[in-house]
């Protein structure tokens, strides 16, 4: 396991975290909550099919599900899956195992520290101030701040420039193959939180450092 690469490293200033799947292990509630959605809103898809479009921010995904809605009929679908995906996931609120630990030393080593997460605000709210780590982040970058979800490196650029780092100096948390590939052209550096997807599938990894399940043992 890599040991002490974050707070040693002197091309390093800042820390950008993804969100689902890499600070918190909620990507099984999600998909859930995703069937148990298009099952209410009357969508006729397979879980495989359901899940190749659920990728992006929410509203890229509701403009790509439903082409023919208003903004506003979108903006209410979108709204009643992400409030059944924090119904399914409440009682299992839980930060992957030493990220409190490793956000703290981050802190004390002066690193600067930034979310980016195709999540929307309610979602990030609903996450950093149920683990309590609202604190420990200099910028919160989410669904509403930018026109872009992943692969595109949009997200990661917009939280590298309000945390003042050059994205160069950034190294950033992911799990998704869509978000690795953002971080990619990015410019950034990339530790991947994600032990049991083939490593295949990631294609460029040439900016990855190493490949984590947790942030035990880390800093």
């Amino acid at each position: 396991m890599m040991k002490k690469i974050p707070f040693d490293r002197a091309d390093v200033d800042a820390l950008i975290f993804d969100m689902d799947g890499t600070i918190v292990d909620n990507i099984p509630h999600h998909d859930q909550s995703w069937i148990s959605w298009a099952k209410r809103e009357g969508l006729d898809y397979s879980e495989e099919e359901l899940f190749a479009r659920t990728h992006g921010t929410i509203s890229e995904i509701m403009l790509r599900l439903f082409p023919d809605a208003t903004e506003e009929e979108r903006f209410e679908l979108g709204e009643r899956k992400e409030a059944l995906y924090r119904d399914i996931y409440q009682p299992h609120l839980a930060a992957l195992p030493g990220l409190e630990e490793f956000l703290a030393g981050a802190r004390e080593h002066s690193l600067r520290i930034g979310l980016a997460t195709a999540g929307d605000a309610t979602n990030i709210a609903f996450t950093v101030d149920g683990l309590n780590i609202r604190s420990q982040f200099d910028s919160l970058v989410g669904s509403e701040d930018v026109t872009y979800g992943k692969p595109h490196p949009e997200v990661f650029l917009v939280a590298a420039q309000k945390i003042g780092v050059d994205p160069q100096r950034c190294l950033a948390f992911e799990d998704s193959v869509a978000g690795v590939e953002a971080v990619r052209r990015a410019g950034m550096k990339c530790i991947v939180v994600n032990q049991m997807a083939p490593r295949e599938k990631y294609g460029d990894t040439s900016h990855v450092l190493d490949w984590i399940e947790d942030y035990r043992g880390l800093g």
